[in-house]
This record gives structure tokens, sequence and C-alpha cells, in this order.
């Protein structure tokens, strides 16, 4: 009876590991979904057109577009963690990306952050002499170690169970092969007297 409780424990455990994985991976292309639908519908801005006035002989000017002045290029700034909760942070970060031109244009949530600048400012800024790359889309160290410890952890926590299931069931089969099997006993019949 015993060990009927203990493998139904073994089974039961592996099962719900697998259900609570399965809803973590749900969850987490549910925030993927979202995110992606997010910034599909960020706020629309105008931009101005730039143009060059051309003198003409006869006084006048002549407008020309050009178009490295025309527009603006955008980017969005992300971190693994709430970290533009802080205002330091964050102020950190535009003072960072001023250096390349970019300009805060909004703050999404705590973890996303907007910019623009002019485009330009492609040309006239080299990315040579920046501290970072100017067209830089995450924040902070790309290196995880909480992630990586939730890995392990569930790794651990779902091969233990069945490791420990495996010693269970090898160490009942191989007592049950070393016992001799128990001879069956039947009442001995004894011949009946009456004729």
């Amino acid at each position: 009876m015993l060990e009927i409780v203990l493998y139904s424990l073994f089974v039961g455990s592996l099962g719900l590991q697998a259900v609570a994985l399965g809803g973590w991976m749900r969850w987490q292309q549910h925030l993927g979904a979202n995110q992606q639908e997010e910034e599909e519908i960020l706020t629309q801005y105008e931009t101005k057109e730039y143009t060059i006035a051309e003198p003409l002989p006869n006084g006048a000017a002549k407008q020309l577009k050009d178009p490295r002045l025309v527009g603006w290029e955008f980017k969005i700034v992300r971190a693994h963690r709430n970290v533009f909760r802080d205002s330091q942070v964050l102020q950190k970060l535009c003072q960072e990306e001023a250096e390349s031109g970019w300009i805060l244009l909004e703050k999404l949530d705590d973890r996303r952050v907007r910019f623009k600048r002019p485009i330009a400012l492609r040309e006239i800024i080299k990315s040579e002499y920046l501290k970072h790359e100017p067209y830089r889309s995450h924040y902070g160290p790309s290196w995880q170690p909480w992630s990586w410890a939730a890995a392990i952890a569930v790794l651990v926590a779902m091969t233990l169970p069945a490791y420990l299931g495996y010693a269970l069931v090898s160490r009942i089969v191989s007592s049950s092969q070393t016992q001799p099997p128990i001879p069956a006993t039947f009442p001995a019949l004894e011949p009946s007297s009456k004729p």
C-alpha cells in the first residue's frame, strides 16, 4: 500500500510540474504578444520637412528639399527589469543617448523608453567617438543570473522526483526478484470415510 502512495506522489508531482511549466510558457507567449501589440499602436508624430533656400540670380530664393534633413528616426530602449522607475537611471540613460543626438520622446513603462533624433545626425555624429552604440536597443546587463538560477531550479525540480521514483521502483523490483516466491499451501484433502 505504501508503494502505491509513493508511486502516485511521484507521478502526480511530475504531472503538476508539467502543468506549471506549460502555464508559464503560455504566460510568456502572452506577454510577448502584448508587447508586440503595444509597439504597433505607438503614438504617431508629425515630422517637419526642412528646406534649403538656394539663391537665384534675380534675388529670389528657390526652395530645395534636402533628403538628409527630412524626418526623424525613432528607437525604443528596453531593459530586462523595471530600472527606468528610478529617475536617476532614466536621467543617466537620457544623458548617454543625448551624446549621440537622441531626444527622449516618451517613457512607455518602467522597462521601455522611446527616443527620436533627426535623420541628419546619422552623418554628423560619428559612432567611433561615442562610449556606446548609437542604435542600441537594450539597457543594462544582458546576462541575467536569476533566469539561469530559475532554469536550474526547474530542472532539479523535474529530475529529482523522476530519479527518486526510478530508485524506488528499481529497489522494489530487485527485492522482489531476490526473494523466492512463496509456495501456495493448500489444505490437504483427507479421504472421506463414507462408503
